[in-house]
Parts: C-alpha cells; structure tokens; sequence
C-alpha cells in the first residue's frame, strides 16, 4: 500500500503535544498520510503510527506472536492492574493463565449474569420512570458498578459504590495524564501521586477482602490454581472488575447519548421492543431476535470505542503496509480512528445502526474487520459475550420505559482517559410510555 519513503516522519516534540491536546485528533491526522501511517521516536524508541484497518489485523491476529504487550500505554498501568491478563506482555504464563480464565465464561456464567443484569435492571426501570431528568454516565456507572461486583464477587458494595467509582476514575485519569507527560515518577511523591496510590490502596484493599473469600465460579477458580499467588489472583480479578465496570458503563452511556440525539432511531428500536417483547422486560432468550437492538449497541461502540488506544512492541523486524518495523519498535493505533475509516465504513462518521444489516452500509474490507470493541486473535476480551449480553439487555429494558431526549447544554465530548468516557453528565430527559 505504501513504501517507507511515503512514510512521514514526525517531531516528537510536536507528537508530544498533539497528544496532549487532542490525542483523538492526532491519529485522525495521521490517517490523512500516505497510507494511514506516521512514525515518530518516544520513550527511548521508534513509535510507529497506524491506522488502517488491515494494518491492525496484521498485528492483533496474522502476526501477532511478533507484538508483544510491553509497551508504555501498559506498563503505565500495571501499578494499579499488576500482572493480570489485561496487561500482561504475553508469553507462556499469560497463555496458562488465560486458559484458566476462559472456562469461567462459559454459558453457565453468561446465564447467571444475565439473571443479574435483569435484577438489577428492575431497580433502575423503576427508578427512571418516576424522575423527569437522569445524568446517564453517572446512572450507567453505577449500574455497571453492581453487575461487576454481583458477577465477579456474589456480593453488593451499594455503600461503597461512589467511593469506588471515584477512585477508579481518579486512577485513570492520572495515569492517562502521565502517559501524556510521563514526570514527575509516579513514585515521587507529589501531591498527585499521593492521591493516586492512596486510591489505588483503597481500591486493591477493598478487591482482596473480596477474593480472599470467593462467592463466584470465577473468583474460585483463580483462587484455587496452585500456581497463582493471592496477589496474581487480586491482580487478576482487578483486571477484570476493572474492564467489566470501566468499559461497560461508559458503552452504555454512549449509547443514550446517540439514541437521545437520534429520535428515528430510538422510534425503530421501541418498534422491535413493542412487537418481540410485548411490554414484558427482555430476558435472555429474547436476544437473538433482537437484532436492531444488537445494532445499536454495535454502532455506539464503532463511533466510540471505550479502548481508544492501543500499542504493542515488534520482537523482531517486520513488514507493515509495504514500511520496515525495525525489531524493538512500538506500534501505537486508535480504533477510534479505525473504527471511521472509509475503506471499510460508509457515511462512517454518521449514527447508522442500520449498516450492520445493510451491505451498502460496509465497505469490501467489512467482513475482515467489522468493528472490534474487543480485540482480535488470541488476546481478545475473554467476557465479549458476557458484555454484549449486558449492553443489549440493558439498553432493550430501559428503552421500552422511557424515551430519551437531550436534555438543555446537553452537548458531549467524548474525553480520551484510559479509556473514552463522555467529558461530563450525560443529561437526559425521560418521557414514561
């Protein structure tokens, strides 16, 4: 597609900033270049810029034994995820490990949590409908709070919910705004980083009381593995408490904020609620004949990819798009970028949950990377199933109680955290059926 001659090379001081300011704008930048691709020198490396479609599938699944986790995006975390499988470089103790997680979302998993997320659910429904405005990000996070604590945990934390939830956005946004301006350390002790550990004391404190007694298949069976420390199980469950809760939330509150703003929309998806569920509360069963409802869920998360950022290290030398990885380079792309570009997306900067269904809608490169919230090959998300049941269940009970609308000022940004999570309240309107 290109050669290296065609590749620009940038400033680092002038990445640097880019990154700082608009991160979400420096890759769109970089998929006007000659073949979506930039390369830049940070962290003591080469840093590769990509973001066409094929490039990333090239690294996540066709070569991925040559890209390794160990990269600064990363190792930034580990502080607070530690060695779980979220951030693991890889190799032959992520695989043993990930063979022991996977089992646990197995189909019975799935239908316990399903049974949960329709618990939980009732609740909200009930709540919503007596009230005339919600912040949906808050209401969507602290629902995601008590599906990954029921789930993970069998156990409530509705009073040390809010406290959890702060520290937990407290934790990504420093460590977002480090990889951005990596100084101070973070073992200096500012005023910052002291907020930082202390929140991620209270937060490791709160997971390993709950592992150190297990009320869930998932929590047991990392718990009883004879080559697991109760650290690697704490970093483990953390891991996943984190994905489970972080990303949820902030998928589902992007989808109130695309239905609020498109009525068409939510009128088609009321129709498919109306005529397959009857006004009774959708269960799991009813999933796979709600298709439009999937689609919607599908959409929000192509136009706002929670894990906007990712990065691997090339073991040894490679090709990528015609241009030479030297051995040792860091890739770093955006499925935010990726998950708009026109080789594979037509209209792709428009809410169109309809394209999943209609071949106008994709472009020839669709069926090889349709849209990828969850990773591809080997390290892709173990829960996805888990989490598209959620989402689709949540967004088709609440749906049918309550008509969304944007509410006054109710313009939102989307802010590139650890992950991408709307700059502020997402307001809502609620109209009862």
């Amino acid at each position: 597609m290109d050669g290296p001659d065609l590749v620009r090379r940038l400033a680092p001081m002038t990445v640097l900033g880019a990154f700082r300011r608009d991160p979400l704008a420096l890759f769109a930048d970089v998929a006007r270049e000659p073949g979506g691709m930039a390369e830049t020198s940070a962290f003591g490396r080469r840093v590769v810029f990509i973001t066409h479609p094929d490039h990333v599938v090239h690294v996540l699944r066709d070569n991925h034994r040559n890209y390794t986790k160990d990269a600064p995006v990363y190792r930034v975390a580990r502080p607070f995820l530690g060695s779980g499988l979220t951030v693991s470089p890889g190799g032959e103790e992520w695989l043993r490990r990930r063979r022991l997680v996977q089992p646990a979302f197995g189909r019975t998993t799935v239908e316990n949590a399903a049974r949960i997320t329709e618990e939980c659910l009732a609740d909200v429904a009930v709540r919503w409908a007596g009230r005339d405005t919600v912040d949906a990000s808050a209401e969507m996070s602290e629902l995601s709070m008590r599906f990954a604590c029921r789930i993970l945990f069998g156990t409530e934390l509705t009073g040390e919910a809010a406290t959890l939830a702060a520290d937990l956005r407290l934790i990504c946004d420093h460590v977002a705004a480090f990889l951005a301006r990596p100084f101070p350390p973070l073992a200096v002790p500012t005023r910052a980083n002291l907020r930082f550990r202390a929140a991620m004391r209270r937060v490791r404190a709160t997971v390993a009381e709950l592992v150190a007694d297990p009320r869930t298949e998932l929590t047991a069976r990392l718990a009883a593995d004879a080559g697991s420390s109760p650290e690697q199980v704490a970093d483990e469950v953390l891991g996943l408490f984190f994905a489970g809760h972080e990303t949820l939330g902030h998928t589902l509150a992007w989808c109130w904020h695309l239905l609020a703003g498109h009525p068409e929309a939510t009128d088609r998806l009321r129709e498919e609620l109306d005529t397959i569920l009857g006004g009774r509360p959708a269960v799991l069963a009813d999933l796979p004949r709600l298709v439009y409802t999937q689609q919607v869920v599908n959409e929000a998360m192509r136009l706002y990819p929670v894990v906007w950022i990712m990065m691997r290290r090339a073991v040894q030398a490679d090709t990528i798009g015609g241009h030479r990885i030297d051995g040792g380079s860091l890739i770093a792309w955006s499925p935010y970028a990726g998950n708009r570009h026109p080789d594979v997306w037509q209209r792709p900067e428009a809410f169109w949950p309809e394209r999943f269904a209609d071949e106008d809608g994709r472009g020839a490169a669709y069926h090889r990377h349709s849209v990828v919230p969850f990773g591809l090959g080997p390290r892709a998300c173990p829960g996805s199933n888990l989490a598209l049941t959620q989402a689709c269940l949540t967004v088709a009970t609440l749906a049918r109680r309550v008509r969304s609308t944007p509410a006054p000022d109710g313009g939102v940004a989307p802010v590139p955290s650890i992950t991408l999570r709307p700059a502020g309240p997402v307001p809502l309107h609620l109209a009862g059926r």
